[in-house]
């Protein structure tokens, strides 16, 4: 009988989470730029997207214990990851960062940026500090756009910042932290990033802010704007699953999505 009810309860499962929309992959086409960082060693991050736009390591990030295997540790002094020849998404395109990150302080970390330091042109991720805590934020030099979870407590923590198609301010993004939305806070300005004059970094200071500081895993560009299901699908599932990237109907898969939905 015990069987035949483990059965029972995975079918069941199976069948709640392809009705939520968790079992669905999403379109890789979309996907800019895809880090697993399994490479576990070297200077070099393998883009998992078909683009092959892989990241060069910079200064002391490395390897280290990531929420999905291996990810990157970053020293918060002078770590960084450049996409070599990738300049991101410009103008008022729709967009999706996502990544995981869990802090080893509260500071300003730069996450993700691309574009120069000019009114508009610039998109940039990064946090919004408040003492000892900090939000997850984003902003095109002179608007931006926070959220009000606390993402600086230590914890692994999923972010994703969501620029809508036909959207225009930078107040327009919608910004999700472990798949959850948050509230907006910050000042309006227009959209028109520039996509030619500055590379994809990961880790590096824009300005006066700071350097990352504390673990990154999973991290992905997509140029679509990605709906709370998909972003909550590569949470729960990983991105390579989510992505087809990896066979996707073993059992391990499939019971960690049960348990994500129970």
């Amino acid at each position: 009988m015990g069987k035949y009810f483990c059965l029972a309860v995975l079918g069941l499962g199976l069948v709640m989470v392809g009705q939520i929309g968790l079992t669905a992959p999403i379109d890789i086409e979309k996907a800019e730029i895809a880090y697993l960082f399994e490479e576990g060693k070297g200077k070099v991050a393998k883009d998992a997207s078909n683009n092959k736009r892989n990241g060069s390591l910079e200064a002391g990030v490395k390897y280290g214990p990531g929420k999905f295997g291996t990810g990157l540790v970053y020293d918060g002094k002078d770590d960084n990851l450049i996409v070599k020849g990738y300049h991101g998404i410009g103008g008022k395109d729709p967009r999706t960062v996502l990544y995981w990150f869990k802090s080893e302080s509260a500071r300003e970390h730069s996450w993700v940026k691309w574009g120069p330091n000019t009114a508009t042109k610039k998109y940039y991720v990064r946090a919004h500090v408040a003492g000892a805590k900090c939000w997850l934020r984003v902003e095109n030099a002179g608007g931006n756009n926070w959220g009000d979870v606390d993402v600086c407590d230590g914890k692994w923590h999923h972010h994703a910042v969501v620029f809508p198609n036909k959207a225009k301010d930078v107040q327009d993004h919608n910004i999700y932290v472990d798949g959850k939305l948050n509230g907006k806070a910050g000042a309006a300005n227009p959209m028109d990033t520039d996509d030619k004059a500055q590379e994809v970094t990961m880790g590096d200071f824009l300005a006066h802010h700071a350097f990352m500081h504390g673990s990154f895993d999973e991290v992905a560009i997509f140029s679509v704007d990605l709906t709370v299901k998909q972003i909550q699908l590569i949470m729960t599932q990983g991105l390579a699953s989510a992505l087809s990237i990896e066979p996707r109907d073993k059992l391990s898969t499939n019971w960690a999505a049960i348990k994500a939905v129970y």
